[in-house]
């Protein structure tokens, strides 16, 4: 009699041959030898997916998260085929369960970010999405989907560049090749949409501006040093404040509203949510302080061009 990695290897062969009945059928028998058999358990999970036979796929893919603890790749496989039955509240709560085993896998915050446009939760599949790109930058599947919720939520240059995006990295990626034509169509769209003929350009405008003359501005040696060192400084307390702008939306606000919408997936209350709002209110605070410091830096410069240009006024 075989044993289980044997009818697991000839399930295998049966598999190259694309006979997926004689394969099913030897990862059952393989099961029955030995109901603890991952690998059988999970390639028969697989092939029940693709055979479209959702609820047992889930069946055996809960079953190597409970023999294999560890393997989060199981849990993100059943928040895949809930999210194939549109289940998507339960997959956004079985694909939270395995980014609280693995926090660094891209493919549970991809069909997160599948499962929270389903719940129409569109800011949160965009950030999902982006997680998903920045932990595997060649899924370009994720780039696709990112562009679809920015095409739904009419942000459609962005939307734009996400398809091409993917078209960059899989050049006859179908999907994407239709999300880009409907995205540029939308753009069109929104750009003509003031007139039904679109927006001609006035010559006689055209003409005018070409014949202004540009103001000369006469400064001094020492008023043009003084200037270039000034500008020099505030564009670069201006670039440091931007970096540690991005930094905390990135290490703080984004990480907060992750965990806020973890907790209100899984519907908690009590001490964990009011003390993840908590965090969240404060990060939200430190960004916008941030972006008044950065206004304000803006304004510094443009009133220092404004100084500069009376200066050139009043100098002979």
């Amino acid at each position: 009699m075989p044993t289980p990695d044997e009818l697991c290897a000839e399930a295998n062969d049966c598999l190259k041959k694309k006979d997926v009945a004689a394969a099913v059928k030897c990862l059952e028998e393989a099961i029955e030898h030995d109901s603890r058999h991952v690998s059988a358990h999970e390639t028969l999970a697989g092939l029940c997916f693709l055979t479209r036979d959702y609820d047992r796929a889930i069946q055996l893919y809960q079953r190597v998260s409970i023999l294999d603890p560890k393997n989060s790749g199981a849990l993100v496989n059943v928040g895949a085929v809930q999210n194939k039955k549109k289940d998507f509240q339960e997959a956004a709560k079985t694909l939270r369960l395995a980014l609280s085993k693995d926090r660094r896998c891209p493919e549970a915050y991809y069909n997160l970010g599948i499962a929270q446009r389903g719940l129409n939760q569109m800011a949160m599949a965009v950030s999902a999405y982006k997680e998903a790109i920045r932990l595997a930058p060649d899924m370009f599947q994720a780039y696709s989907n990112l562009g679809n919720v920015l095409l739904e939520m009419k942000n459609h240059s962005q939307a734009v560049l996400q398809f091409r995006k993917a078209l960059e990295i899989q050049p006859d990626f179908k999907k994407a090749k239709v999300g880009l034509s409907r995205a540029e169509e939308a753009t069109h769209q929104a750009k003509t949409s003031m007139s039904p003929f679109g927006r001609l350009v006035d010559m006689e405008e055209v003409a005018r501006q070409n014949q202004s003359v540009e103001k000369k501005i006469n400064l001094t040696v020492q008023q043009r040093f003084d200037d270039r060192d000034r500008i020099h400084r505030l564009a670069k307390e201006s670039e440091l404040l931007a970096i540690e702008f991005l930094t905390q939306i990135k290490d703080e606000l984004s990480n907060a509203i992750l965990e806020l919408s973890r907790l209100a997936g899984e519907e908690k209350h009590g001490r964990a949510w009011a003390e993840e709002l908590a965090k969240f209110e404060i990060a939200s605070r430190k960004y916008h302080l941030q972006l008044e410091t950065h206004r304000n830096k803006t304004d510094q410069i443009r009133e220092h061009e404004k100084k500069i240009l009376n200066l050139g006024e009043g100098t002979d």
